[in-house]
């Protein structure tokens, strides 16, 4: 059988490049070589597409002397192929049918990496543009959890040109959670107790994002995740893990830096499956549907989930489109390796544009035909 030509792009322009740079790396040394062509395209925090075979590497990335414009070959999209490019001249590299986005956070995972190749007709690994902008975005998750009467936790946001409102406390009360409202990976978030802190913890938040998030902090807090895969026409569990924290919050440190790892999500500390009861499971499993389901998502998807462990409330907290090494290690009790994961994101994504790309693109009329301007002669011909 003949091999499917595949790119991976990682990278981006956003504070998650470095997380993106691991999952990345992982995806091209975790493909099923004996299926695809692998290419990786670095996307740079400038916005520009490099293409090496280095990539392969993490160390690439971290070497001092490492420059990427010097290194590489500096390339661009053309229809569904890439080309290299240095001056006047182009050459091109390869056609693809396929690809695996590995970019974390803004312009990336918002949608805007989705769009391109919507644009080009090129199926790719993750939710599309209108379920990635959604699910990037904190309080537009909020608003549609809202909207299909599923639990959420009570915030209220604060834009770039609003001074904080200490009143807007008295619906939330302390302590709260502010965060970026389109960000990532925890950056940016703070834990506050006291009105000073969260002054100080806006500011901070308006660093990295025009829109924060305040939200009531859940007490007796138990955070676990779970996974989704597949399509709008079929959909399979992850088991759910327990994230253990040192902090308040799920921090930064506690995600990638506990055991100065590489392995990105993977480093976190974490107990799996679950110790939780059978109710508490089946509600989890059946909002993570639902969201899945009603957003039509695709490929891997990573809920996040904020439980009170007194009451049993269960709030559904975020959703990560393309979670960090797209989650492989939850599935680990399911048999599935990175490799086989991979296989199944493709065969999904791949089936859910399939079903798009039968759908009509064209309306024939004669709108055209009888069009004029001012004067209300008809246009026969280009002058």
């Amino acid at each position: 059988m003949q091999k499917i030509n595949v790119i991976v792009v990682f990278g981006g322009r956003s504070v998650e490049h470095d997380i993106s740079i691991i999952t990345g790396v992982q995806v091209l040394n975790n493909l099923d070589k004996s299926k695809f062509n692998i290419f990786p395209v670095y996307l740079s925090k400038q916005g520009e597409f490099f293409y090496s075979k280095n990539f392969y590497d993490i160390k690439t990335f971290t070497q001092k002397n490492f420059t990427y414009k010097k290194d590489c070959k500096n390339v661009f999209f053309k229809g569904n192929a890439i080309y290299s490019k240095k001056g006047i001249f182009s050459k091109k590299i390869t056609d693809f049918k396929f690809a695996f986005l590995a970019t974390h956070g803004a312009c990336g995972e918002n949608g805007s990496l989705q769009g391109l190749f919507e644009l080009i007709r090129v199926p790719y690994s993750s939710c599309g543009v209108l379920q990635s902008a959604i699910g990037m975005n904190k309080y537009l998750t909020k608003v549609f959890l809202q909207s299909k009467n599923l639990p959420y936790v009570d915030c209220f946001t604060i834009q770039e040109d609003e001074k904080l409102d200490l009143s807007y406390l008295n619906k939330t009360g302390l302590p709260v959670v502010v965060k970026p409202c389109s960000l990532g990976s925890s950056v940016g978030i703070s834990f506050c107790k006291t009105k000073s802190q969260v002054k100080n913890a806006v500011s901070f938040a308006k660093m990295f994002d025009n829109c924060v998030v305040v939200e009531k902090a859940i007490e007796n807090l138990q955070e676990v995740n779970i996974a989704v895969l597949g399509n709008e026409f079929k959909q399979e569990f992850s088991d759910i893990e327990e994230v253990l924290k040192t902090d308040d919050i799920l921090s930064f440190e506690n995600k990638y830096l506990a055991d100065n790892s590489s392995k990105g999500m993977e480093n976190t500390k974490r107990i799996l499956p679950a110790k939780l009861d059978e109710k508490l499971k089946s509600t989890i499993e059946d909002i993570s549907t639902k969201v899945f389901k009603q957003l039509k998502c695709k490929g891997v998807i990573r809920f996040d989930f904020l439980i009170n462990k007194e009451t049993k409330e269960v709030f559904l907290n975020e959703l990560n489109t393309i979670p960090g090494s797209f989650a492989n290690y939850l599935w680990k009790t399911k048999k599935y390796d990175f490799k086989t994961l991979l296989n199944k994101i493709y065969d999904y994504c791949l089936e859910s544009f399939n079903s798009q790309e039968q759908k009509l693109i064209s309306f024939s009329s004669s709108v055209l035909n009888n069009i004029s301007f001012g004067s209300g002669s008809k246009i026969n011909k280009l002058k």
